[in-house]
């Protein structure tokens, strides 16, 4: 692998990492001679308007997305950009009623100032892809409509998209806003060899060295934002192709990663950005209360996995002379989600390990405690099981803090004369991806009792087992707080 294409970062994120919000200076507040705001986007993907019946405007999903356009319309964005999945089933009442809501907020595709706002929309998997989902025979049944399918099939994208959103469609397009160019491919075409550099290359001359450019698709590009851990990358094809454009700020979703995760914002040999979900969110497995997405439950799990369906993010891009900030949108709370990402133009690289470096770590309150109780549960595969709940406070990030993303909860085990961790778990809080004012005041963590130690028939409890919960809190580079611990407890005598 080229140098170019190693996972090297150039991110300089806003929150704890920049140092002006740190200096408690906000957004770079240079005062008078600061530059001005060139441009400002509303950012969306993912957000799977679905057809709830088969007349036009019966779309679960309808009034989050117009709350979402609504918002942008009083921030006065110059473009809404929504990478993909714009359609949950494929069906074509549902493309048409995301250009409905278009209208009703946008009328004449304008701002309330008269200002055109201009659409930057790229079809996604769940648009067009043959077979997926909702496309089958027993929503065409219950519907009656199969010609509205053909979106799935590729027959009508073009008359549909002509349809919904009053222009023509073309596999892969550029628009200007305000001077920056904005690049899309429309699912199917960014993972055709060559499609990406060519796209590039037959714009080449419209972008302006030194200035940023857009590029919107579905997928994100392989190795870049959250790699290598998310699903939903692409086969590299792109990332090949906009390494050759230091300028390059890629826009992409179908991961549905929340935007509370650090990693989701990259910058290596260009910028991409994971923009999540306005429809649910999708956290990373390897927690009690979290699955890898795809794979089967584990039942020995003790918790239910986070399903995140009240998660709806989004972001307003602010384009200056000198810097791209990106505001992270909690639109379930009306909240920001997280602080603002700051990207300096032009970008200096750094890597995920330079930026972990630099985050802090977050820490309990002072007098935090840690409290352990006796339950009788089910675990995920749904069997009664005795358990034991670990509960502690929500690190939030108050006073200046940061904020856990996860938590590490270790059984620390005496036995007789050795010391050791028997056990660890990671979990999240129950809504760890909303405004962190929002989040659980409490967090929880279960154990089946049958993992947690237990003392040998034969050796009295004056010489068995003893441990204790030691509970940290982490950022999302793992770094990790003080940890609180709970009272000891004693091993259960072993059954028989």
């Amino acid at each position: 692998m080229s140098k170019r294409l190693e996972f090297s970062r150039r991110e300089f994120v806003g929150g704890a990492l920049s140092f002006f919000a740190a200096a408690g200076m906000g957004k770079f507040a240079f005062g008078a001679g600061a530059p001005q705001m060139r441009m400002r986007a509303g950012v969306l993907s993912d957000i799977h308007l679905f057809a709830k019946g088969g007349r036009r405007g019966e779309c679960a999903g309808a009034e989050m997305f117009e709350k979402a356009l609504c918002y942008f319309r009083d921030r006065g964005v110059d473009a809404v950009v929504i990478a993909g999945d714009i359609a949950d089933g494929g069906h074509a009442n549902e493309l048409l009623t995301v250009g409905d809501i278009w209208r009703r907020v946008f009328p004449g595709g304008k701002r309330p100032d008269g200002a055109k706002v201009e659409k930057i929309f790229v079809y996604g998997n769940h648009d067009v892809a043959p077979g997926f989902f909702n496309t089958g025979k027993r929503k065409i049944d219950a519907f009656n409509d199969a010609a509205q399918y053909a979106l799935s099939h590729g027959g009508n994208r073009a008359a549909f998209w002509r349809e919904a959103f009053d222009e023509e469609y073309a596999p892969s397009y550029i628009k200007d806003v305000r001077g920056y160019k904005f690049l899309c491919a429309h699912f199917g075409e960014f993972d055709k060899p060559g499609a990406v550099a060519a796209l590039l290359a037959a714009h080449r001359g419209e972008l302006a060295p030194g200035k940023p450019f857009f590029y919107v698709q579905h997928y994100h590009p392989a190795g870049t934002c959250s790699a290598p851990w998310t699903w939903g990358q692409d086969s590299g094809k792109s990332t090949a192709a906009l390494s050759e454009f230091p300028d390059a700020v890629a826009l992409s979703g179908h991961s549905h990663t929340p935007l509370t995760d650090e990693r989701t914002l990259w910058r290596g040999a260009f910028t991409s950005v994971g923009t999540a979900s306005l429809k649910y969110l999708i956290p990373f497995g390897g927690r009690e209360n979290s699955r890898i997405f795809g794979a089967p439950d584990r039942d020995t799990q003790q918790m239910p996995f986070l399903h995140c369906r009240d998660g709806h993010h989004g972001m307003v891009m602010e384009v200056f002379d000198d810097r791209i900030v990106f505001e992270r949108r909690d639109f379930e709370n009306d909240l920001p989600a997280a602080p603002d990402w700051v990207v300096p133009l032009p970008a200096a690289e750094e890597t995920f390990a330079a930026r972990a470096a630099k985050m802090p770590a977050p820490a309990f309150a002072p007098g935090a405690k840690v409290s352990v109780r006796k339950i009788r549960g089910k675990n995920r595969g749904g069997a009664a099981t005795d358990q034991v709940e670990v509960s502690f406070p929500c690190v939030r990030g108050e006073n200046g803090g940061v904020r856990a993303f996860d938590y590490e909860i270790r059984v620390e085990g005496r036995e007789v004369d050795r010391e050791k961790i028997w056990l660890s778990k990671r979990v999240y809080s129950q809504h760890y991806y909303w405004a962190p004012e929002r989040d659980d005041a409490v967090v929880k963590c279960v154990f089946a009792a049958s993992e947690l130690p237990q003392n040998p028939r034969r050796l009295s409890r004056a010489r068995g087992i003893e441990y204790r919960f030691a509970v940290s809190p982490a950022n999302c580079f793992g770094r990790q707080g003080a940890p609180v611990y709970s009272a000891v407890q004693t091993g259960e005598g072993a059954a028989g």
